[in-house]
């Protein structure tokens, strides 16, 4: 019988170790080591962005998706939420169900002037994801599939920003008979909403509303919804 060298035993165990770990980093989200690059960037939302996902771990009213491990909702009200992670980054959550409801379509420019820009199109589905430098840090926006995520992160932080947003835009999933009930009831009544996902704050306004208008959201008092009420019949 062929004896097995000390050194072959430590090569197998090194690589399995290495599997185990790029297993763990897959499951978990993103490797923070990675350089920012477009490339990068666009590997990302290749490979998890643009794939429809089946996860779920958070359900509301019409409408559930996953939240990555790391994320941590700070505040739940109607089709907003506020989550945070790791670097304290608040990330932004806004769901319009109205133009869901109604597969509004809307097109994108892509920008040469930002530090990313790019436009989302999947069958269907369709959105951006636009990076932009402000006083330091990098403002990252994305909509995709009716739902639109803003937070403001450092550029080391730019790869696990993106691989948290992209988790959670491709695993929307809507309950259209839900839906259709609340807008029949008017109880989705976004006339006065002055918030409009389909165009980037470069295109709205003063990037640095952000930090302003976002304070708002954060209530430390107020009960959190249950990340693990997933119990919903999706009508996509």
């Amino acid at each position: 019988m062929k004896k097995v060298g000390k050194r072959s035993f430590i090569v197998n165990v090194f690589a399995v170790k290495h599997l185990l770990l790029l297993v763990a980093t897959f499951a978990t989200g993103c490797s923070s080591v990675i350089s920012v690059k477009s490339d990068d960037i666009d590997t990302i939302i290749n490979e998890v962005l643009l794939k429809k996902s089946s996860l779920a771990n958070t359900a509301f009213e019409g409408y559930k998706y996953y939240v990555p491990r790391g994320l941590t909702f700070l505040n739940k009200e109607e089709f907003n939420a506020l989550l945070q992670d790791q670097y304290h980054n608040r990330y932004y959550l806004y769901v319009d169900a109205v133009s869901y409801y109604h597969k509004v379509v809307s097109e994108y420019e892509e920008n040469s002037s930002a530090y990313y820009s790019k436009r989302l199109e999947n069958g269907s589905a369709f959105g951006y994801l636009e990076i932009n430098e402000v006083n330091g840090k990098y403002f990252i926006e994305a909509m995709y599939r009716y739902v639109k995520i803003e937070v403001f992160v450092d550029q080391e932080q730019i790869m696990d920003a993106v691989c948290n947003i992209s988790y959670i835009l491709s695993s929307i999933k809507y309950n259209r008979s839900i839906l259709e009930t609340l807008v029949g009831e008017n109880v989705l009544n976004y006339q006065e909403e002055e918030f409009d996902i389909f165009k980037s704050k470069r295109e709205n306004g003063d990037f640095l509303d952000y930090v302003e208008e976002y304070g708002k959201y954060y209530d430390k008092d107020k009960e959190l919804p249950d990340q693990d009420r997933v119990e919903i019949e999706e009508e996509d």
